[in-house]
């Protein structure tokens, strides 16, 4: 059940919410105003907290600066309860509200669908954070599912796992979003035919307190369920983004999104080992070589080595039909692990990666399409986690 709140003085706004939401919101909508609590940040936010409140609408008809203030304190004492507020226009505000640490931001004449979408998320994000601290496994504390693909050289057909494994698992209901960690010569953006207007570069670089806001801005829609944050738009600016960048991006990634799937560059990089640190789960993909066969198992002693073993580990064989004289179970056998899936040869692969549309988009029932799907299926029916890491007023 969620427990939505309007601080605002105006009964038609919290009127036009609940028809907004109509029958979606499973849960209590309330109107709150107390013009001296607004004033106390922290005694507000001790108050709503204590009622029970899952997420935080304010205004309209309250001060903005009022409005930041308690976003702030929200923010500091109670990340997990998301802060929207309601203003007359955006126009230069979203800085501000990012810095706050506002979930969303509304303008009070937005449509009744963009309404229901962002108290819509702003719930499923409430809903994600209060399972990670009430569940929360080991030392990292990340609360969605942190999906890395490793693979030891490059050709492995890494990024055509990583964009079909991500558009796979935006299929369904849930939020994904797609890394770009090949800093130097990431193609995810080709791949899905984006332009993005910001990259990791970007974001790294971006003054100020980074928050889940503020994230969104670097984020390229692919889809309604997938989301991009795309590799540098060169080397040279993929120079910038340093292990530190990298962990505070993935942290709030798994804040607001169930999948976070990482693409990375080939070999063990600073950035790439960060990113695998905060993970739950290590996607090792080869081909039948077997330089690559005998790298995959490198690596994997090399983690063993480092203590990195409290992530899953899966094993993907990439073309996994060719006969190169090297069986699918010697592979197996060599790299330690079983094959969690396989991968067929087909043209369809680099077509669609021509054409900016994954294979499990264009052409799902092919073989190498099925093949991406049962990929996915593999994080949405496991275990998600293994990683260490006032008075309210009811309105009729």
């Amino acid at each position: 059940m969620s427990n939505v709140v309007l601080a605002t003085s105006s009964a038609a706004y919290e009127q036009r919410v609940r028809r907004a939401l109509g029958g979606d919101l499973n849960g209590t909508l309330r109107r709150w105003h107390d013009e001296i609590m607004l004033t106390d940040p922290s005694l507000a936010v001790k108050e709503l907290a204590a009622a029970g409140v899952e997420v935080v609408g304010i205004g309209p008809n309250v001060d903005l600066q009022l409005a930041l203030n308690l976003a702030r304190a929200f923010d500091a004492d109670r990340p997990e309860i998301p802060v929207i507020v309601i203003t007359e226009s955006t126009k230069g505000f979203w800085q501000r509200a990012m810095r706050a640490g506002v979930h969303d931001v509304l303008t009070v004449d937005a449509p009744n669908d963009e309404i229901k979408s962002v108290f819509q998320r702003a719930i499923e994000t409430s809903k994600r954070r209060r399972s990670n601290l009430l569940d929360e496994i080991g030392e990292q504390g990340v609360s969605g599912r942190v999906i890395t693909l490793i693979a030891p050289k490059g050709g492995s057909g890494k990024t055509a796992l990583a964009t079909n494994l991500a558009s796979g698992l935006a299929n369904g209901d849930e939020k994904v979003v797609l890394v770009d960690l090949d800093l130097q010569f990431g193609d995810v953006a080709g791949a899905l035919n984006l332009k993005p207007e910001n990259t990791i570069a970007d974001l790294a670089g971006a003054p100020g307190h980074l928050s889940t806001t503020t994230l969104k801005v670097f984020l390229t829609p692919k889809s309604p369920n997938l989301l991009v944050l795309c590799a540098p738009d060169t080397p040279a600016e993929g120079e910038l983004v340093d292990e530190q960048a990298v962990e505070r991006a993935v942290r709030l990634l798994a804040e607001e999104f169930a999948f976070v799937v990482i693409d990375t560059s080939a070999g063990l990089t600073e950035t790439t080992l960060a990113a695998m640190e905060l993970s739950t789960d290590l996607v090792f993909i080869c081909d039948l070589s077997a330089a690559a066969v005998r790298a995959t198992r490198k690596v994997l002693d090399a983690l063993d080595q480092l203590g990195m073993d409290r992530q899953r580990r899966h094993f993907v064989l990439n073309r996994a039909d060719s006969k190169v004289g090297i069986e699918v179970d010697e592979a197996s056998a060599v790299v330690g692990l079983p094959i969690a899936a396989t991968i067929p040869s087909d043209r369809a692969v680099p077509l669609s990666m021509n054409q900016g549309v994954a294979v499990v988009e264009s052409a799902p029932r092919s073989a190498v399409g099925k093949s991406f799907l049962a990929t996915a299926a593999l994080f949405t029916e496991a275990p998600a986690k293994r990683s260490r890491w006032s008075t309210l007023r009811s309105s009729p």
